[in-house]
C-alpha cells in the first residue's frame, strides 16, 4: 500500500465518491480497498474528542487500527471522511486523518481549499493526474509513529525494570504498560511506598505488576559478578555493596543477569546518574565504539530523528561518523525512511572554520564505513529539510531538501536544536533521549515537572515513561 486518499464530502455523495475514485484506481490497474474510520470511532464520539482538545487521542486511535488491516495486497486505500459533523468540526477532522494516515484528500465543495490546500485534489483530472505520477515516499505522522510502537511492543512483551518504583509517573506508566500490554513492568522499591503513591495518583496496581524490595540479601547475590567486572578499577566487595545500595545499580546488574531485558529511568535520575552504569556494567555492543542518543521528533504529519542531543559533548569527527551510523540503524529498525544529514552552519563547502572541517571529515568517514548509507554534509538545516533551498545551495545532494535523520555537531546545538523544534513547533512531542550503542537497552527519561501523562491522553511536548518503555520494549534488534 502506498497511496492513501481521503474523501471529503457530504454524507448523501459519500458512497458515490468513495466508489468513483476505486474504479479510477481499478482503471489504471491499482488495486484499492475501502478504510472506514467511523467503525473504530463513532462520528459523535469523534466529535467529543475533539471538542475535548482530544484531536491526537483520536488519531492514533485510528491509526492503531488502521494497522492491524490487512493492506499487504493493495495498492492504495479510499478512506472515508468526516460526515454527520458540522462544517468547521468536520474540516478539522479530515485535516487531521489526512495527515495522520499521509492521505490525500478528494474534495468538491466550495470551501474545500480552506483547509489542507497542499493536499487537495478537487476533480478526476486532478486524481488522474496525481495517478500518473509515481507514488511518493509515505511520511510516518505522529500518530502513526506512536500507534506502531504499541503494536510492536505489544506483539512481543518485555520486562522493563524501573528503579525509581515509587516515583508518580513511573507507577502510573507501569500500570498504563501493563493496561495496554506493551511491558511487563518490574518496579523496584519499598511495596508500601509504592502502593501509596499509586493511591495518591488515583490508579489502581494491576496484579500482574512485579514490585522488587531492595535488601542487602537481594544485593548479595550481584556482588561477586561487580567485583569481577569492575576489578580493575578497584572494586571491592564492600563497595561493591555500597553501589548496589542505588536502585539504579541494582536494576542494571538484574539487566545484566538477563532477569529483565530493558531499563528505563531518568524521572528522577539525571542521565548521568542512568547511563554511568549502564557503562559501567553493559557496556558497548559489539563494533559499537561508544554510547549516543536519539530524540524522535513527531510532528503532526512526519516523524525526524535528532542525534545526538543527551550525551557526547564534542564528539571527534570519527565520533560523529559513528553517531550517524547508529541514527541510520535506528531510523532502519523503528521503519522509518533514513536520509542522514550532518549538520553545520555551512552547506558543502559555503563555509570556513575547524566546525565546518569537522562536519567534512566526519562526513567522509560515514560514507567510507558504510558506502550505502544516503548521508551527506555539512548540510545547513533549512538546506536540509526544505527542497528549494537543498537544490540551490546542494544541487547533486541525495539528501539536501528531503533529510529525515539529523546528525548535530556537539551537544550544544542538539540539545538547544531538540528543544527549539520541541517548544516552538506546535504539537510537537519530543520522545527520548533513547540511547543507541549499548549491549541492551537503557533507556533516560527527559525529566520534567510531574504531569500526569497517559499513553492516550493529549500528547505533552515530551513524552512520559509510558512511550519510553514502548522503546525500551521495541528496541530489540533481531
Amino acid at each position: 500500500m502506498n497511496r492513501v486518499y481521503l474523501v471529503a464530502t457530504a454524507a448523501s455523495k459519500m458512497e458515490a465518491k468513495v466508489q468513483e475514485i476505486v474504479e479510477a484506481l481499478t482503471k489504471v490497474g491499482l488495486i484499492a480497498s475501502v478504510y472506514k474510520p467511523f467503525d473504530v470511532v463513532s462520528a459523535a464520539d469523534s466529535v467529543e474528542e475533539i471538542k475535548a482538545g482530544k484531536s491526537a487521542v483520536l488519531m492514533e486511535k485510528i491509526c492503531a487500527d488502521f494497522l492491524k488491516q490487512d493492506f499487504d495486497a493493495v495498492d492504495a486505500v479510499v478512506v472515508e471522511g468526516a460526515t454527520g459533523m458540522n462544517d468547521v468540526i468536520a474540516h478539522k477532522y479530515n485535516d487531521d486523518l489526512a495527515s495522520a494516515l499521509d492521505a490525500k484528500i478528494f474534495a468538491d465543495g466550495e470551501d474545500a481549499d480552506l483547509f489542507c490546500p497542499k493536499r487537495l485534489l478537487r476533480c478526476e483530472k486532478c486524481l488522474a493526474a496525481d495517478l500518473a505520477e509515481p507514488a511518493a515516499e509515505r511520511r510516518v505522522s505522529q500518530a502513526m509513529f506512536r500507534a506502531s510502537l504499541l503494536s510492536k511492543a505489544s506483539k512481543s512483551v518485555k520486562r522493563i525494570v524501573l528503579p525509581e518504583g515509587s516515583e508518580p509517573r513511573t507507577v502510573q506508566a507501569a500500570c498504563l504498560a501493563v493496561e495496554r500490554n506493551i511491558a511487563v513492568p518490574v518496579l523496584i522499591g519499598k511495596k508500601e511506598e509504592i502502593e501509596a503513591t499509586a493511591k495518591s495518583v488515583g490508579v489502581k496496581l494491576p496484579a500482574n505488576i512485579e514490585i522488587i524490595e531492595p535488601s542487602a540479601e537481594l544485593a548479595e547475590k550481584y556482588v561477586p559478578t561487580l567485583v569481577e567486572l569492575r576489578k580493575a578499577k578497584g572494586m571491592t566487595p564492600e563497595s561493591a555493596r555500597v553501589a548496589l545500595s542505588d536502585n539504579v545499580m541494582l536494576a542494571t546488574m538484574m539487566l545484566k543477569f538477563g532477569e529483565v531485558d530493558g531499563l528505563v529511568s531518568g524521572a528522577i535520575h539525571s542521565t548521568a546518574d542512568t547511563l554511568r552504569p549502564a557503562l559501567q556494567i553493559i557496556r558497548t555492543a559489539p563494533g559499537v565504539k561508544s554510547v549516543s542518543s536519539v530524540f524522535f521528533m513527531c510532528m503532526k504529519d512526519k516523524t525526524y530523528i535528532y542525534g545526538d542531543c543527551a550525551i557526547n559533548l564534542n564528539p571527534l569527527a570519527e565520533e560523529l561518523a559513528d553517531i550517524a551510523l547508529q541514527c541510520d540503524d535506528t531510523a532502519k529498525a523503528f521503519g522509518l525512511p533514513s536520509r542522514v544529514a550532518m549538520l553545520s552552519y555551512s552547506t558543502i563547502n559555503s563555509g570556513k572554520g575547524p566546525d565546518a572541517d569537522l562536519v567534512v571529515a566526519a562526513t567522509a568517514a560515514a560514507k567510507a564505513a558504510r558506502p550505502e548509507m544516503l548521508v551527506d554534509g555539512p548540510l545547513q538545516y533549512d538546506a536540509a529539510t526544505v527542497p528549494s533551498v537543498g537544490s540551490l545551495k546542494a544541487p547533486n545532494s541525495p539528501v539536501a531538501g528531503k533529510a529525515t535523520v539529523f546528525v548535530f555537531p556537539d551537544l550544544s546545538a542538539g540539545n538547544i536544536g531538540y528543544k527549539a523544534v520541541q517548544r516552538s513547533a506546535h504539537g510537537t512531542i519530543a520522545i527520548g533521549p533513547m540511547l543507541q550503542g549499548l549491549a541492551k537497552p537503557v533507556n533516560d527519561l527527559s525529566r520534567r515537572p510531574r504531569r500526569r501523562h497517559r499513553l492516550h491522553d493529549r500528547p505533552h511536548r515530551s513524552a512520559g515513561p509510558g512511550l519510553v518503555i514502548c522503546h525500551s520494549a521495541t528496541s530489540f534488534r533481531p
